[in-house]
């Protein structure tokens, strides 16, 4: 038996069944407390610059099909608004735009070490963006500038081709990756440190030369990004040593980007353990990560986006980026960025192989391409922050799991930025080893326009899982060409809520409450009171009758 710690279930025996159950009351603010507006495209995808052509292909002509699919999945469900890309990483500020270069990249040094690899790269690079963007009907594009060399005039020049060829679908300039970690990476070799006032001074010659390149001055689209700090340096201090001061009038985004682990050449980390990501009160506390800093810029009237974040800097941990835990942590933290000041987060995928990558190309025997698991993390963000008007999220501080160490269960409130209204509650049970958790919803808890609601599913057989993942009732499983199949199990479903209502969630997994709002394309609900949702929601009646009878607010069933 496996129990959610501070849990006390009372028990009894049935002896047709053995499955475990608690059961939790949820307590849900009628409106907003406070909150940072974000967009429904708040979460967005990373692709480190120097495998970029894996992805994207090697011209207009040879954008991969399965690539493009991947990419529609996500962007069915912001039908209004530009799925976000990044394109960065540690190998921008080692590499080169050639505005004469009519490769899409080339690699100048093929044994350079795999997390600092240089390229070069021209005009077709940023064509193929901008046609990836127009295929799959809309993105917008963080496009990263090095800093390495600031006297170099290659700088303004991609600046300026990135403006001429994307137009709007350009977000945002970030120059420089990672400074705090430039003298640590040899990218100062001349200095005995490299300190904020340098990274100012730094930024300075770069924006001199921006103010005045062939197309005028490339500043005045006021959509620069930085400091894209992720390690050493407080985003206050940084902030408040002139940079902020300096710079403000043309940043249009304070960036950071962060892991909670480190599986670098020189790391120094403890062994990774999956445990940790499936304690909501680390998320909570690993959100917090210059939380000064955020509120001071938030203050400053500048929108905080995490740049690039994933399980384990250099690639992750087997084991424990490529589980499905790891995809449950991925929609908390998410979540739980938006809640504390964040604009928008990019998760972050690099050359195949890597375990937290979100799907892998061909290669090595392999013919077609990979769906991992970080590909689902997305699906139940965007689905949860689906709404025109924006959206404010809310921690529901489930059983105290914001502070209580060893929880296994975490709640998510989401209202429309306009109205106020609630539209998405999100529980996740990270609690493993069958049986399940049920969410009990008060009457009066939702509004009187969605008393009746969709229930849709993020599930799989164990926290381990690698493969067998389902979302609403679809897996990626096997595909190939990044279109979903049918699952056996975990359909939506559709249930009556004017009296209150009981969301069971299958231990592990996600369920997502669409309070009276649209499904988007390409997903349908089941139908039906108690519609077809697999396991858990085959015995969802079963739970409640036990429950109003024996009268339990939190029990354990052996069936």
């Amino acid at each position: 038996m496996h129990f959610s710690r501070g849990l006390l279930p009372s028990v009894f025996i049935l002896t047709l069944f053995s499955v475990e159950v608690f059961a939790i009351q949820v307590v849900v603010p009628s409106a907003p407390r406070g909150g940072t507006f974000v967009h429904g495209n708040f979460l967005g995808i990373s692709f480190e610059l120097s495998f970029l052509d894996k992805y994207f292909g090697s011209d207009v002509n040879s954008i991969p099909t399965p690539f493009l699919n991947y990419l529609k999945v996500y962007e069915a469900y912001l039908p209004s608004i530009p799925l976000r890309l990044r394109i960065g990483g540690n190998s921008v500020d080692i590499s080169t735009y050639v505005k004469s270069q009519t490769q899409f990249l080339n690699v100048t040094d093929p044994g350079a070490q795999k997390d600092h690899i240089p390229v070069t790269f021209g005009p077709t690079l940023l064509n193929v963006m901008s046609k990836v963007g127009k295929d799959i009907g809309g993105a917008e594009y963080l496009m990263g500038l090095s800093l390495s060399k600031p006297n170099d005039t290659t700088i303004a020049e991609l600046a300026v081709a990135a403006h001429q060829i994307l137009g709007d679908e350009l977000d945002a300039l970030l120059l420089g990756n990672e400074p705090d970690l430039y003298y640590w990476n040899g990218k100062r070799p001349g200095l005995s440190n490299y300190t904020v006032d340098d990274y100012v001074g730094d930024y300075q010659v770069v924006f001199n030369q921006l103010k005045s390149t062939s197309n005028g001055d490339v500043l005045a689209q006021n959509n620069i990004g930085g400091p894209t700090i992720c390690c050493a340096w407080d985003l206050a201090t940084t902030l408040q040593q002139s940079y902020l001061e300096t710079f403000k009038q043309q940043l249009k985004y304070i960036t950071l980007q962060h892991y909670p682990q480190n599986n670098c050449p020189d790391s120094h980390s403890p062994p990774p353990v999956l445990e940790y990501y499936l304690d909501h009160s680390n998320t909570v506390n690993l959100a917090k990560w210059q939380k000064p800093g955020v509120d001071l810029a938030v203050a400053n009237g500048k929108p905080v986006i995490m740049t690039e974040f994933s399980t384990a800097a250099c690639g992750g941990f087997t084991g424990v980026s490529d589980t499905f835990g790891a995809v449950l942590w991925g929609v908390d933290y998410s979540l739980q960025l938006a809640t504390v000041g964040y604009s928008g987060a990019y998760l972050h995928t690099r050359e195949r192989n890597i375990t937290y990558n979100l799907y892998d190309y061909p290669g090595d025997g392999v013919d077609g391409w990979t769906t991992l698991p970080m590909f689902y993390s997305y699906l139940p963000v965007l689905n949860a922050l689906q709404s025109r008007n924006g959206s404010k999220v809310v921690d529901l501080n489930l059983e105290d799991s914001m502070t209580k160490t060893g929880g296994t269960n975490a709640a998510y409130s989401i209202y429309d930025v306009t109205t106020s209204e609630l539209y998405r509650l999100a529980f996740i049970n990270f609690a493993d080893g069958g049986g399940s958790v049920q969410y009990t919803i008060p009457q009066g808890t939702l509004p009187q326009t969605g008393y009746n609601v969709t229930v849709r599913y993020l599930t799989a057989p164990s926290i381990q899982e690698k493969w067998d993942i389902t979302w609403g009732g679809k897996t990626w499983r096997g595909v190939k060409d990044g279109k979903p199949l049918n699952a056996a199990t975990g359909q939506d479903l559709s249930l009556d809520c004017s009296s209150g209502c009981t969301v069971d969630v299958p231990n592990p997994g996600l369920a997502l409450v669409l309070v009276n709002k649209a499904l988007p394309q390409g997903m349908s609900s089941s139908g039906g009171k108690n519609g077809a949702g697999g396991g858990v929601v085959a015995f969802a009646s079963i739970f409640a009758a036990v429950s109003s009878v024996f009268s339990f607010q939190v029990f354990s069933a052996f069936l």
